[in-house]
C-alpha cells in the first residue's frame, strides 16, 4: 500500500477534517483514546486563539485518511517549535493510525522531517518505548536532526486476560499483608453504614452527579495541590464539555463509592472494547485512613474482569499503589527533536542543560 504524508497549517483545514478524523478513529484497530475527534476538537475549542494547530496526516492510495498526529506551535529560540497537542492533559501521545502497519508507521515517523524543515524543534512526550525503538529511532536515521530521548516513569497495567477471576488476581498479585489490610479497610468503611458502588454511563447520569463529583475533587488533596482535572485552572471547562460527549459514545464512565448515599470517592475511566483506562480518581480527605480510593479502584478492577476486559491500564505515573497492583509495565519515553541549524542547535543545547539540572 502506498501512503502520502501532508502537513496542515491552521484551523480551517483541520476543522474540514473533523468527519474524516471521526471515521478514522472508529475504524482504527487500536486507537489512541486521547486522539479521538472529541478530545482533539474540544481541546482546540478551549485553547482558542492561544494555539496555532499544525497537523500531520497520512492518506493512502485511495485518498482515505489513515493517520493523524496533531501538534501546535510553541515559542523557540530563533523561531517556532512544535508540541504534540493535548500534551498538558492526555496520558498517551502516539499518533492515531488505522492499523499498526509497518509501512504506514514508517511514513508517519519519517514525515517528521517535513515538520523540521520549518520548525526548530518537535517535542513528543509520552511515547511508548516500543514505538521509539521500532519506529521513531529508525526514522530519525533517515534525515538530519539533533535528538534527546529520555525515559520517564513506566506505564503500569494489569493483563486481565491471564486472570481466572478477581480472587485469583488478588491472591496472585499482592501479598498476604496487603490482602489483610484491604479486608480491614473494607470492614471499617462498612461499619459507618451502607456502602454502595454506582457507575454513571450517560450524559444524563453525569448531570445528576457532576456537582457532587467536582466538590469531592475540590476538597481532595489533588484539589488543594492544584492537580485536579475537573476543577483545575484551564481544564475545568474543558472537561465540563468533553465528558458528556465521551459518555454519549461509551468512551468514558464514572464510578462513585457512596456511604449512606453520600459519595466519598469517584473514578473516571476511559473505555474502549476490552479496555479499561484508570484516568482520574479523587476522594474526601476525611476518609483517607480507610483507603476509599483503593477500594473503589479494586471494585473497578473486579468489574473490568467480570465484563471481559483484557487490560486495566493504570496510565501515566509511577505511584506505589500502581506498582503494587499491576502485573506488567510498558516503558514510556520523551523525545526532543531539533533542526541541524544554528537555532536548532541552540534549542537542543538549552533542552539538554534543562534536563541535566532537573535530574540533579
Amino acid at each position: 500500500m502506498q501512503y502520502t504524508a501532508h502537513v496542515l497549517n491552521g484551523f480551517n483545514p483541520l476543522e474540514a477534517l473533523e468527519d474524516e478524523w471521526r471515521w478514522l478513529f472508529n475504524q482504527a484497530e487500536s486507537p489512541n483514546p486521547f486522539f479521538s475527534a472529541e478530545w482533539v476538537f474540544t481541546w482546540l475549542n478551549h485553547r482558542g486563539g492561544r494555539v496555532f494547530p499544525v497537523t500531520l496526516i497520512v492518506r493512502d492510495a485511495d485518498n482515505r485518511l489513515v493517520a493523524t498526529w496533531p501538534f501546535f506551535e510553541y515559542a523557540a529560540i530563533g523561531g517556532r517549535g512544535l508540541w504534540v497537542s493535548l500534551s498538558d492533559i492526555a496520558n498517551c501521545l502516539e499518533p492515531l493510525v488505522i492499523r499498526r502497519d509497518e509501512t504506514l508507521l514508517k511514513t508517519v515517523f519519517e514525515a517528521l522531517a517535513q515538520l523540521l524543515e520549518d520548525y526548530r524543534f518537535i517535542w513528543i512526550p509520552l511515547l511508548r518505548g516500543q514505538w521509539v525503538r521500532d519506529h521513531l529511532e529508525p526514522a530519525l536515521a533517515s534525515f538530519p536532526n539533533l535528538t534527546t530521548i529520555r525515559n520517564r516513569s513506566p506505564n503500569h497495567f494489569i493483563d486481565l486476560g491471564t486472570q481466572p477471576d478477581f480472587e485469583g488476581y488478588i491472591n496472585g498479585t499482592v501479598g498476604a499483608k496487603t490482602r489483610k489490610s484491604l479486608r480491614y479497610d473494607a470492614r471499617h468503611v462498612e461499619q459507618f453504614g451502607q456502602v454502595e458502588y454506582v457507575t454513571y454511563r450517560t450524559p444524563d447520569d453525569l448531570l445528576h452527579f457532576e456537582v457532587e463529583m467536582r466538590s469531592i475533587e475540590k476538597v481532595s488533596w489533588k484539589g488543594r495541590e492544584r492537580l485536579g482535572q475537573l476543577t483545575g485552572r484551564g481544564s475545568e471547562e474543558f472537561f465540563h464539555e468533553l465528558l458528556p460527549k465521551l459518555m454519549a459514545l461509551g468512551q468514558a464512565e464514572i464510578t462513585a463509592l457512596r456511604l449512606n448515599q453520600m459519595a466519598i470517592a469517584f473514578e473516571i475511566a476511559i473505555r474502549q472494547p476490552g479496555y479499561y483506562g484508570f484516568f482520574h480518581i479523587a476522594y474526601l480527605p476525611d476518609y483517607h485512613r480507610h483507603s476509599p480510593g483503593k477500594l473503589l479502584m479494586l471494585h473497578n478492577i473486579e468489574r473490568a474482569i467480570r465484563e471481559g476486559c483484557t487490560e486495566f491500564d493504570f496510565m501515566q505515573g509511577g505511584h506505589d499503589y500502581k506498582q503494587k497492583f499491576c502485573t506488567g509495565t510498558r516503558g514510556l519515553m520523551d523525545a526532543f527533536l531539533c533542526q541541524c541549524s544554528f537555532a536548532g542547535r541552540l534549542n537542543h543545547w538549552v533542552s539538554r542543560l534543562f534536563t541535566r539540572r532537573k535530574s540533579n
